[in-house]
């Protein structure tokens, strides 16, 4: 029988980021921008940004708001909010201001 492995206290948990999603015309979050990736479910951006507190937010990306996210970098602190919907022939699109502070970068 095998022995379960020691855990060793240098180790610590990483959870995964909560999801934010953009419901409502005035949602809106910000903070420091941590890591840029893509969704392959979404063939969009995944955008995870870090709050003030600490707390990790992870959102998705649509045409409108990665054409704007393109212009920012890990570092930067981002505020999105959800400004509009616009009727599309492919159906509603939503509107997003997105606003920058330059940060350090990585």
């Amino acid at each position: 029988m095998a022995k379960p492995d020691k855990k060793e206290d240098d180790w610590e948990d990483i959870e995964d980021p909560n999801f934010f999603r953009f419901e409502n015309i005035g949602d809106k979050v910000s903070g420091k921008l941590v890591d840029i990736g893509n969704s392959e479910r979404y063939n969009f951006g995944l955008y995870t940004i870090e709050q003030e507190d600490g707390t990790q937010m992870r959102f998705h990306g649509s045409a409108h708001l990665d054409s704007r996210m393109k212009q920012c970098q890990i570092g930067d602190h981002v505020k999105v909010e959800f400004i509009d919907v616009e009727e599309q022939d492919k159906g509603d699109m939503k509107l997003y201001d997105v606003k920058r502070k330059r940060g350090k970068g990585e």
